[in-house]
């Protein structure tokens, strides 16, 4: 997998889940209607990406759980809430990047209608900059689209590209 699709991975993962940074996530944490999932990301670069994925209560559990330890490995902080229909984040992590460590510290905020659909508004800030950026805006969004196609298993997402994986096969840290 290249470098390009694990960065858009691991920051679609974080805006999915929305609140992937916390050791223990809250009780009242929203969840998503099992099924398949459109999930759209604009931010990297001003692109705006689309996956699909195959979701039900296990996957979802096991992505927050996948959040948690990425977040565990890499952040110094991480504090999430639940206020209504809203989960609100606040991270600062360490990424090893090819040009060397940056702390990136970010806060975002999302919005769930039901369990069909969900937006994220959130900001990332770097230091030393990453690609000549300091600061970076992201949005993503996800709404339910109704059943997993035949031959679709939960965990599967389809990549902007084309290429299916199965998320539950990422190697777990």
């Amino acid at each position: 997998m290249s470098a390009r699709c694990r960065l858009l991975l691991a920051v679609s993962l974080l805006g999915l889940t929305g609140a992937a940074l916390a050791q223990d996530l809250p009780a009242n944490m929203p969840k998503r209607k099992p099924g398949l999932w459109e999930m759209q990301s604009a931010g990297m670069g001003g692109q705006s990406q689309t996956m699909k994925l195959c979701l039900d209560a296990d996957t979802d559990k096991a992505m927050y759980k996948m959040g948690t330890q990425m977040s565990g490995h890499m952040c110094s902080k991480f504090n999430i809430g639940v206020q209504g229909s809203t989960v609100v984040s606040d991270a600062e992590c360490k990424l090893d990047m090819p040009s060397g460590a940056v702390t990136m510290t970010s806060h975002s905020e999302t919005t769930f209608s039901g369990d069909t659909s969900y937006s994220t508004k959130g900001t990332m800030k770097y230091q030393p900059a990453v690609m000549g950026r300091s600061e970076m805006a992201m949005t993503s969004s996800g709404r339910w689209l109704g059943e997993c196609p035949a031959g679709q298993k939960p965990g599967d997402m389809v990549m902007p590209n084309g290429q299916t994986m199965n998320l539950k096969d990422l190697p777990q840290h």
